[in-house]
């Protein structure tokens, strides 16, 4: 076990050579954000620029490309596919017309902004030409609790014992509502697609949840799922709790056991977030001593990510690469703290402490 220096840092930058062009620094091919989380996008993919990344495709809805494109110039993006859902219409005029006329005129199609599973068919291109792919910040692919679905089969009853101007089976809104899958048919996709996927792939946030469900359907380990071979996942310790399903205390209490633990049992580099950050990838063990309350906010996760991505992009392994993100990131959060308090940093302010970080390691 070590702790992470500042020699160790600057010993692990990659080179910044004169004859080089964007290519040569790396493709991040970012699959992130959602309807309620597009900020998350655009902080995930800024921070790989940060670091030296030469190159960011943000792939996601058209709703968050269309956001990060109106916040920056210097990410490109791949609006991708998304799911069509229908809703009734309760509000409705009501006419003379044919029951199946109502019917029809009642029933809107809307687009939530889920992805849908046939847009990993418009990333196959961009999946062999990327660096490194990083997924899951802001994705709502866990939980889309922020979108709302019809129940057919309440839905359908109700339409047959309808009648004109009748009303009463159709009380409120939330009778035919219910949450869908989301994204999850897309990421169940996209991760079979990864599997002969050489190149480094980073699991973040929902991601992460989703890898759970995988894992542990109904609470009991019953599904077996291969991570890519080159996979670094950035977990809290909640998230890491669904992964082995364990109580979050027991996670706190050893954190280094477990976070090696998810390591060999996932084959994959595990970042363990929060107070002393624990990097291992099952045989190395790495903890991180900067940092701060001030990354104790919402969108410092999604920055994290997108660094750890921005150095995976440029050749460097996942492991150096995994402590590289975490030590930077640390201390652009000490920076930024010193001139803006711990209670007032913001995760997008982070963004611009991140180049002073990187000086302060290149001075040793």
């Amino acid at each position: 076990m070590q702790n992470l220096t500042h020699d160790h840092i600057n010993a692990l930058l990659p080179p910044r050579p004169d004859n080089s062009h964007k290519m040569t620094f790396g493709h991040v091919l970012n699959i992130a954000g959602s309807i309620h989380y597009r900020g998350a996008a655009y902080l995930s993919s800024i921070s790989a620029l940060r670091v030296g990344a030469g190159y960011v495709t943000l792939a996601s809805s058209p709703s968050v490309c269309d956001s990060v494109s109106a916040l920056t110039p210097n990410v490109v993006t791949l609006p991708l596919l998304t799911q069509m859902t229908a809703k009734y219409d309760n509000n409705a005029p009501n006419t003379d017309l044919l029951a199946t006329q109502i019917q029809t005129a009642r029933w809107q199609t809307i687009d939530l902004q889920a992805i849908d599973k046939m847009a990993v068919l418009q990333l196959d291109d961009k999946l062999n030409q990327a660096s490194v792919i990083s997924i899951g910040s802001g994705l709502s692919i866990g939980q889309s609790t922020d979108q709302l679905s019809v129940n057919f089969s309440r839905s359908r009853n109700y339409l047959d014992n309808s009648s004109l101007g009748n009303n009463k089976h159709h009380n409120s809104d939330s009778d035919d509502l219910s949450v869908p899958n989301g994204n999850s048919e897309f990421f169940y996709a996209l991760l079979t697609q990864l599997q002969a996927n050489p190149n480094p792939v980073i699991f973040d946030a929902d991601a992460l949840n989703f890898i759970s469900r995988l894992l542990h359907p109904g609470n009991i380990a019953t599904t077996s799922i291969t991570l890519p071979k080159h996979s670094i996942i950035t977990p809290h310790p909640k998230e890491l709790s669904r992964l082995l399903n364990l109580d979050v205390s027991e996670i706190q209490a050893k954190r280094v056991h477990y976070t090696n633990m998810a390591a060999k049992q996932l084959n994959a580099v595990v970042v363990l977030k929060g107070k002393h950050t624990v990097i291992s990838d099952g045989e190395q063990v790495f903890i991180n001593p900067t940092g701060n309350s001030a990354l104790a906010k919402a969108g410092t996760g999604d920055v994290l990510t997108g660094m750890i991505a921005g150095f995976c992009a440029q050749g460097v392994s996942p492991i150096d690469a995994a402590c590289l993100g975490v030590y930077l990131h640390g201390l652009a959060g000490d920076i930024a703290a010193e001139d803006l308090s711990q209670y007032g940093m913001l995760a997008s302010d982070l963004l611009n402490y991140i180049p002073r970080a990187i000086l302060q390691v290149l001075s040793v």
